[in-house]
């Protein structure tokens, strides 16, 4: 009996027919391990179809060009950022480690590094693949700083998208460029100028 590549399998199924979400995952697992491995350039589509089986046609149908799957994995869906109970300490503690803990990824590095290269030389890609992300986490954060104006936790001046920059610049520069090691308690001393800026009146 003959044999069919995914791609077969997929054209069989006919036009307008939902796409098969294990060709996704076999696909978004090969990207992750090249980027791990090899970092941004290493992850082309002719190297996912070489550890997939997987054609790059139908690659190209789902992501049509290596910074859409990067992109894709960077971000994933737009996660939610961490809203608690607790004081805002606890608030804060658990945004920062989010943060952290995405771009502690290899892949996730690796995809944001090369992402970052081509959002420098493409706007249009930039505004496409980044900005919604980027707006969506500012909105949130918005509205993180927001309620704690409201509670008085929060001091009346605090502005969001400075502590947004502050938590994500910082964050990403120590854990993917600084050549410094991360001491154990550089995330907590982060934490602890964090609530002060937003606690504290300019």
């Amino acid at each position: 009996m003959a044999s069919h590549t995914s791609e077969e399998t997929e054209i069989r199924a006919g036009v307008g027919r939902p796409r098969s979400g294990e060709i996704d995952e076999q696909i978004v697992a090969a990207a992750r391990a090249l980027l791990a491995e090899g970092g941004y350039e290493a992850m082309t589509f002719e190297a996912i179809g070489k550890l997939t089986g997987i054609g790059r046609p139908t690659i190209y149908r789902r992501w049509p060009s290596k910074a859409h799957l990067a992109a894709a994995i960077a971000y994933g869906k737009n996660r939610p950022l961490p809203r608690t109970d607790g004081d805002l300490r606890m608030q804060i503690q658990a945004l920062v480690d989010q943060v952290a803990r995405q771009y502690s990824h290899p892949e996730i590095a690796a995809a944001a590094i090369g992402l970052i290269n081509t959002f420098n030389s493409d706007d249009g890609l930039r505004s496409e693949l980044h900005k919604p992300a980027e707006d969506d986490a500012r909105r949130q954060m918005h509205e993180i700083v927001a309620a704690g104006k409201a509670d008085g936790s929060v001091c009346p001046d605090a502005d969001a998208d400075i502590l947004f920059d502050m938590i994500v610049g910082t964050l990403i520069f120590r854990i993917m460029f600084s050549s410094k090691e991360i001491p154990a308690d550089h995330i907590g001393k982060l934490v602890d100028h964090l609530c002060r800026a937003l606690t504290q009146p300019a």
